[in-house]
């Protein structure tokens, strides 16, 4: 274990004893803790709003009312 981290005289002491060891913490210990963003709001493809409402259905359900024309005219 290297004892480069700013510690007292006394802490590399116990460091070197085996006594003690110092807490490990790195920068992803840090951003694992820290709280998370708020999460954007749920959009449909390439970032629009999904209506489903006024969405047009490519398979006919039974509850329809106006049949669905064929796109391939």
């Amino acid at each position: 274990m290297s004892t480069q981290q700013n510690l007292a005289w006394w802490q590399k002491l116990l460091v070197a004893l085996k006594l003690w060891r110092p807490e490990h913490r790195t920068d992803h210990h840090v951003r694992k803790e820290m709280e998370r963003p708020e999460m954007p709001p749920v959009t449909g493809a390439y970032g629009n709003r999904l209506v489903t409402a006024t969405r047009r259905r490519l398979v006919p359900q039974r509850g329809d009312d106006a049949p669905i024309t064929s796109t391939m005219d």
